[in-house]
């Protein structure tokens, strides 16, 4: 389960003049280690951003004492990683999980739909609908196996297509996949790609 741990004293304003209330927020993990990563929320809206993970540390604690380090050229950092996936606003209470060791069906599966968001959150920053499977692997702060799995899936379900062209391996968005994240205008380049 996810932990508030703490909100920081002073907000931070972004380019456009918004400001933001910074949240630090964690989670333990199996094998005792924990890791943290930091919320955003904007005041005009009460929208929230989430960073990836940002730390792994040994104990609660030591994720409280991480946070205590943080500079403000540390926190604009952070800002502009939150900012930078246009998905859905999470809760407070969620955050980017590894699709891990003893979870059940049921977690598994929202955590699998969660990885899959921010692969098709990829497509639609960048705008376009071909992506290689190795920038969309060490993009997200997912393991390989868990995004691997995540891209079979929308495989599956018609979403995207996987191609190997001149010894790189492509993902593809289908018809239906752009039209899902919105770039169903988006000129559709080198799709006849061999296999």
């Amino acid at each position: 389960m996810d932990t508030l741990f703490q909100q920081f004293e002073r907000p931070i304003t972004d380019a456009s003049r918004d400001t933001y209330l910074i949240f630090v927020q964690g989670r333990s993990r199996p094998h005792d280690t924990w890791e943290g990563w930091l919320v955003f929320e904007r005041q005009r809206d009460a929208r929230r951003f989430s960073t990836p993970i940002e730390t792994t540390q040994p104990d609660a604690q030591a994720v409280l004492y991480w946070a205590s380090g943080l500079t403000d050229v540390y926190l604009e950092g952070a800002l502009e990683r939150a900012l930078s996936v246009s998905i859905a606003p999470r809760s407070m209470a969620e955050a980017p999980p590894l699709v891990g060791y003893g979870v059940d069906a049921v977690e598994h599966s929202r955590r699998l739909t969660l990885i899959e968001r921010h692969v098709l959150a990829l497509f639609q920053n960048d705008r376009q609908t071909r992506l290689l499977t190795e920038r969309v692997l060490d993009q997200l702060p997912y393991a390989h196996a868990d995004t691997v799995r995540a891209l079979e899936d929308l495989q599956h379900r018609r979403i995207i297509v996987r191609r190997t062209a001149n010894g790189n391996d492509w993902v593809f968005l289908t018809e239906e996949g752009a039209r899902a994240t919105g770039l169903a205008g988006v000129p559709r380049v080198g799709e006849r790609l061999s296999l």
